[in-house]
């Protein structure tokens, strides 16, 4: 060490042994002149000792607060007079380097203003690199500090925007001038740290390729954070909590978290980490998804919201927030149509929920106000809508300051996802009203471009619910497909999914939005995994059939422009181009032309390998119905759209035979398609079967076929009677609608008990009115 930081320090200790010994009473005066000899000796000798006698504890933690770079202790050896009272200074700032650590040498100075003038992460690592291939220098806890601080800089300058940063820090300063300017590391790392915190809540995740994995995973930030944990492990320093905290803040997954989390824990094993890295771990595990997705395992969650209520610390209002995060993911698919949850589970949700909010109203120190506060209002509304208490969320919402106007009483101020949450809770429970009344008020304030995507996916997924009675779908799939933004993947499969039904209503052509939302889906990262895979393309290509075939003959074009691209892509015979051609059998839900149903059955069923039947997208009894339903509807359709009183007797008898041809050849199909050990459609049966009556030229057929028609009726549920089939049946027997509904729909079980009686009786003669004779009209 050079000679002059010993020389200031020795002037130092001098001085205040000279005030020492002007502050101490006279009747100490041979006592001051040995402090004198004792300090001149120090300071001409190694200059890091002075003695000074008669101070009191009092006195000396004064000096030690006035003066930070000397620390107190008591000599061992001292023989002088007065030797019970020596104190020696030692150098303060030479032992806590050497307890922290290696000294910084020129090359760590130098490293670490060139990590906080790099530019980018992988600047900032690059200057880390050189100082590890250095022989004789080491990083120490400053440098990792520091190198934690850039990066979380750099992360959060990516996240909002370089001259966005820029104009909230001059903001914040609060003054443009050159005197304050200059902001000091533990200023800047400050403010840092809580633009990040108000962002990273609603912030969309990024991806990165795992090596090791061998595919995608959340988080771009996760192989940056194992290469700088695994340096801090190497180097033994102890590094501070803060500088792991500054690292679980960049994009990163929970696990990567959990790492730091448990590094914490192991360099201060009597305590546990600090509530910023658990509020941070949990905050991984239950926050929004964002690409590729991952899990989030609420479990885990919950107990470290255990963990921290017992860890001593003084928990914030974030901490409570991410508990009712994790009570809304243990639920989280609430709002599928095909994912109804438990009444037990509900239940549960619910009186967690209740626990969790009565815990923060009996904490006076947690204000519900600000970024937080409409943070946790966030949580409550989506934990609310988790459990199914719509109205209570509804209610909820409404204490909360919904207005447009500048000035108002409340304190919180709804968030988009707020919003979000509460109209999917009542398209959940199937009241579109409220939700459109809803919508109509999140208009005036948001659009749906302020959501997240996950949120935005989420109410998506829950019009599907009303799609029937929302007249806001079809509007709503419309914006987001034409505003030249994007989507993200989940949300472009539930527009898709809207967009597939017949009951949305759209301006522009479907098969149009439609393009534009493969070309959106195309864009983004396909699943990985072979069974996600496999379940989300044939969804996709599903909803694609069933537009091409409610579009036709435009709509063709879909199809043909898809195959074309996974040929280009993936070859003619992968895995794509194969489910593209399977899930067509989902053609046959909305098809009316009968030749069409029964090539696509063909190509799909009859003409594939009897050990490939097994691998189509639905089982074979259900294509087998659906099969039955398009040529149902196909008869119907076709007696729809006869206009006796408009064309001749000629074409009204052409049309009429037609008709019936068409009928005798769907009864046909029906019965070559199924066979005896299959579940036969007797609904269907009976359903072709009036139509077939009600053709019939002769009443003897019309009743023949009607009488036959209410046996199949017998032998299927009563629930799939409708009333519609009741008149028919009435029409064709020249009966009363009351008389046929008592037999169909009253005396459902015995028409049922007589039909199976006369079956197994052969013998019985089978005449027009046999069906009638067990019925007690």
């Amino acid at each position: 060490m050079s000679r002059r930081p010993l020389d200031k320090l020795s002037h130092a200790l001098r001085r205040q042994a000279q005030v020492s010994s002007l502050q101490r009473p006279s009747k100490d005066g041979d006592v001051s002149v040995s402090e004198s000899t004792s300090t001149k000796a120090a300071g001409g000798g190694d200059g890091g000792v002075a003695s000074a006698c008669g101070i009191s504890p009092s006195n000396t933690m004064g000096s030690d607060t006035s003066h930070p770079a000397t620390a107190t202790t008591t000599h061992p050896s001292a023989g002088a007079k007065g030797s019970e009272d020596r104190i020696i200074h030692a150098n303060y700032s030479l032992r806590h380097a050497l307890a922290r650590g290696a000294p910084e040498t020129p090359l760590t100075r130098q490293v670490k203003r060139a990590i906080q003038q790099s530019t980018g992460k992988a600047e900032a690592l690059k200057a880390l690199q050189v100082l590890l291939q250095a022989d004789g220098d080491a990083p120490t806890a400053a440098t990792f500090k520091t190198l934690s601080a850039t990066l979380l800089q750099h992360h959060v300058e990516h996240r909002v925007g370089h001259a966005a940063f820029e104009k909230a820090l001059t903001d914040a300063v609060g003054y443009e001038g050159d005197r304050w300017r200059h902001l000091s590391e533990e200023e800047r790392s400050t403010f840092v740290n809580y633009t990040c915190r108000t962002t990273e809540r609603w912030a969309e995740r990024g991806s990165a390729y795992n090596k090791l994995l061998g595919f995608s995973q959340e988080g771009t930030d996760n192989e940056v954070v194992a290469r700088v944990e695994y340096q801090m492990r190497k180097c033994g320093v102890p590094v501070s909590a803060s500088s792991l905290a500054d690292l679980m803040h960049l994009d990163v997954t929970w696990s990567t978290a959990l790492h730091l989390y448990n590094f914490a824990g192991e360099l201060q094993k009597h305590a546990p980490p600090p509530m910023e890295m658990t509020d941070r771990l949990m905050g991984l595990m239950t926050g929004y998804k964002s690409g590729i997705g991952g899990s989030r395992p609420w479990m885990r969650a919950l107990a470290l919201y255990q963990q921290a209520l017992v860890s001593g610390y003084d928990t914030t209002l974030t901490t409570h927030t991410h508990a009712l995060d994790a009570l809304w993911r243990s639920a989280d698919t609430f709002h599928r149509v095909h994912s109804l949850l438990s009444s037990s589970h509900q239940q549960w949700v619910w009186k967690n929920a209740l626990a969790i909010t009565q815990r923060v109203q009996d904490t006076p120190r947690l204000l519900l106000t600000g970024d937080e506060g409409c943070a946790y209002a966030e949580s409550v509304v989506k934990a609310l809508a988790a459990s199914g208490r719509w109205s209570v969320a509804v209610s909820f919402l409404g204490n909360m300051d919904i207005s447009n106007m500048d000035l108002s009483f409340r304190f919180l101020v709804p968030t988009a996802e707020t919003y979000a949450f509460a109209m999917a809770a009542c398209h959940t429970a199937g009241h579109a009203a409220h939700g459109e009344a809803l919508w109509t008020i999140f208009r005036e304030t948001y659009t749906l471009r302020s959501l997240h995507s996950e949120a935005l996916s989420i109410l998506l997924q829950s019009l599907r619910r009303v799609v029937r009675t929302s007249p806001i779908v079809g509007q709503l799939v419309e914006e987001l497909v034409t505003d030249g933004k994007g989507l993200e993947r989940q949300a472009t499969v539930a527009a898709l999914q809207l967009l597939s039904s017949r009951y949305v209503k759209t301006t522009e052509q479907r098969w149009v939005l439609a393009a534009k939302l493969l070309d959106m889906y195309d864009a983004n990262p396909w699943p990985q995994q072979p069974q996600a895979r496999k379940t989300e393309l044939q969804t996709v290509f599903r909803c694609c059939h069933l537009i091409s075939v409610m579009e036709e003959p435009h709509g063709k074009r879909v199809i043909l422009q898809l195959r074309q691209h996974l040929v280009d892509v993936f070859g003619g015979s992968s895995a794509e181009v194969e489910w593209l051609d399977d899930t067509a059998i989902y053609a046959l839900q909305v098809t009316s032309n009968w030749r069409e149903a029964i090539a696509i059955y063909d190509a799909a069923v009859d003409r594939r390998k009897p050990e490939h039947v097994p691998y189509l997208p639905i089982p074979l009894r259900q294509a087998k119905i659906m099969l039955v339903e398009a040529l149902a509807r196909s008869c119907m359709a076709m007696k729809e759209d006869d206009e006796f009183f408009l064309v001749d007797e000629d074409t009204q008898e052409a049309d009429r035979d037609a008709a019936v041809t068409l009928t005798q050849r769907a009864l046909a199909v029906t019965r070559a398609v199924f066979r005896p050990d299959d579940t036969f459609p007797h609904h269907l049966y009976a359903e072709l079967l009036l139509m077939q009556a009600l053709s019939a030229t002769t009443s003897a057929q019309r009743k023949l076929h009607a009488v036959e028609a209410m046996r199949h009726f017998s032998q299927a549920s009563a629930g799939l009677i409708e009333h519609r089939l009741v008149a028919h049946t009435a029409t064709a027997l020249s009966l009363t609608e009351v008389h046929v509904e008592n037999a169909l729909l009253v005396g459902h079980a015995t028409l049922r008990h007589a039909t199976l009686s006369q079956r197994s009786d052969r013998r019985r003669p089978n005449n027009v009115h046999g069906g009638f004779d067990v019925v007690a009209w």
